[in-house]
């Protein structure tokens, strides 16, 4: 029996681990939040004591934020709650540690968010028994991307079908990988006896540009579209200005920085794991683009 304690538990893949745990008869799970609810440990790891959690062997860090608050920051979720927890593992009984980072984090990047996950990669990466984790975007319903591409399409007819796009915008390339190879990358890593590699990249099996995904969204809604490429530096004054300080529902600067960086990598050393080819995304799209009953 381990004992297994999820950190962002609440969260759409933490929950996906929660459940699928709970099915395993050799497995007890600490679902941590900060919010307390029905099958939740109320913890908060900033001012919370460490030494209620009792002894645990798996600690999987699940915690991340998208969009910075007022109440929470990229460096202060991605890379302090790191510090912290490595501070106060000795007060769990030294478990196994996973971390979910992101594929493409970079400690010189100008984007926040890339910069303030490898530096929390930084500090797991120096620990004993760890493992970071590093996926491409998931495919969870209602995901960021899908809400944005539908709020493009449908911001585009009112303008004669026209999708005002940066310059190089549609060229860019993910690798979107889907949930449930990702958790049972996480099951496996918990129940192996010695971790074999210190990181891991998790993709799927194929890139997709950002265009092929706006003519595949367009197509799945029967509406037509017609991209109109702008010059880059004019879209990011008005998105840095105007757009990400009156309307951050539509863009924040911090997610249009985002864009223009290939997010692609090898899946083999997944596919190796999984001792499967890794699951396909096409019919996740068509289903997440298609309109509600």
């Amino acid at each position: 029996m381990k004992r297994i304690a999820i950190l962002g538990a609440r969260g759409q893949l933490g929950s996906l681990l929660h459940q699928s745990l709970l099915k395993r008869a050799d497995c007890e799970v600490l679902a941590l939040s900060r919010k307390s609810g029905k099958g939740y440990v109320c913890f908060d790891p900033i001012h919370s004591d460490w030494k209620t959690l009792g002894k645990v062997d798996v600690f999987v860090n699940v915690a991340g934020i998208i969009r910075e608050s007022k109440n929470e920051a990229f460096f202060e979720v991605h890379t302090e709650l790191l510090r912290t927890l490595i501070e106060n593992r000795h007060e769990i009984g030294n478990p196994r540690i996973l971390h979910v980072s992101v594929l493409g984090s970079d400690s010189d990047s100008g984007s926040a968010f890339l910069n303030s996950k490898a530096k929390g990669e930084a500090i797991v990466l120096k620990q004993d028994d760890a493992l970071v984790l590093r996926p491409s975007l998931l495919c969870l319903p209602n995901n960021l991307l899908v809400q944005k591409l539908v709020l493009l399409l449908d911001i585009s007819r009112y303008l004669g079908n026209r999708a005002l796009l940066p310059a190089s915008f549609p060229q860019h390339k993910i690798q979107p990988v889907m949930p449930q190879d990702v958790v049972q990358i996480m099951e496996q890593a918990i129940q192996i006896q010695e971790l074999p590699v210190k990181s891991l990249d998790l993709v799927g099996p194929t890139p997709i540009s950002f265009g092929e995904l706006m003519t595949l969204a367009a197509k799945v809604r029967n509406q037509r579209l017609i991209p109109i490429e702008i010059p880059k530096n004019l879209v990011d004054i008005v998105t840095r200005n105007f757009i990400s300080v009156w309307f951050p529902e539509i863009l924040d600067y911090e997610q249009f920085k985002l864009l223009f960086k290939d997010n692609v990598g090898d899946p083999r050393p997944m596919e190796e794991w999984l001792e499967r080819p890794a699951t396909s995304s096409a019919e996740f799209w068509i289903s997440a683009f298609s309109k509600p009953d």
